[in-house]
């Protein structure tokens, strides 16, 4: 998991890989679809700014001590140099907002956009986001590469905490659909392994593979990683599926999220 020096490394590598793309691209590729869907690279790069923003914002109340909800600017719009120079900006008031918090700020509360958050989880957060999306800018353009192994790594660990807040709606926008039968999921890759089940109405994560109705067994943590988020399907080559194909396909209606 990321603490507060390796998540602003993070997201100054990430978010300079990005900048360095969006610069070089034609008009036509402002308009390619993203695998958000509904998305453009405009689109994308619009939502970053507005992300970075209210990130930012939500730290520097933390250190004021404020917990007043934090909006979510509205997503960007203009041309590619408007959104670049607007990323830019963002871009350097989160790693101000990073580089303003201390040892005591840090084990308080701070109020994101989306919910007061835990200031450690809102790092994991924050460093998360701009992995991803670097992905998914890279995926536009014709890149197939993987996540970085510290952003892959970092989801995966928070995955069993953070795929029951999906699936109730709790820090998105919606919550998932209840799988009308009992399913469960193996979800593993490398040396990682998570098994969770929909039991008595709620999502449980449990020490007991032998329960689970579909396995997923993904050839790199970046591919799993994918597919918790729902950049890839079940049907991606990176992936074995094994006993309930249907639950695969169905993994993102139980949890949705970013």
């Amino acid at each position: 998991m990321f603490d507060l020096t390796t998540c602003r490394a993070a997201v100054d590598r990430d978010l300079g890989a990005i900048l360095d793309r969006l610069g070089g691209l034609d008009e036509a590729d402002w308009t390619l679809p993203v695998r958000c869907a509904g998305w453009t690279v405009a689109d994308l790069a619009g939502h970053m700014v507005a992300a970075s923003s209210g990130q930012a914002e939500g730290l520097r109340k933390a250190v004021e001590g404020s917990v007043e909800p934090t909006s979510l600017p509205a997503r960007a719009v203009g041309d590619g140099t408007e959104l670049v120079a607007g990323l830019a900006r963002g871009r350097d008031g989160l790693l101000a907002a990073l580089d303003s918090l201390t040892p005591d700020v840090l084990e308080g509360l701070v109020p994101l956009p989306f919910g007061l958050v835990p200031v450690p989880v809102a790092v994991q957060i924050v460093a998360l986001e701009y992995g991803f999306h670097r992905n998914d800018l890279e995926w536009a353009l014709g890149g197939a590469g993987p996540l970085e192994p510290d952003i892959a790594g970092t989801l995966l660990e928070v995955s069993p905490g953070l795929l029951p807040m999906f699936a109730d709606g709790s820090q998105v926008a919606a919550a998932g659909d209840a799988p009308g039968t009992e399913v469960g999921y193996n979800l593993r890759a490398g040396d990682f392994a998570c098994t969770i089940l929909h039991r008595d109405g709620a999502w449980q994560v449990v020490d007991d593979p032998g329960a689970a109705t579909c396995d997923v067994l993904a050839d790199s943590l970046s591919a799993l990683a994918l597919f918790i988020m729902g950049r890839i399907g079940a049907d991606h080559p990176t992936l074995k599926i094994t006993g309930d194909q249907a639950a695969a396909a169905d993994f993102k209606r139980y949890f949705p999220g970013p």
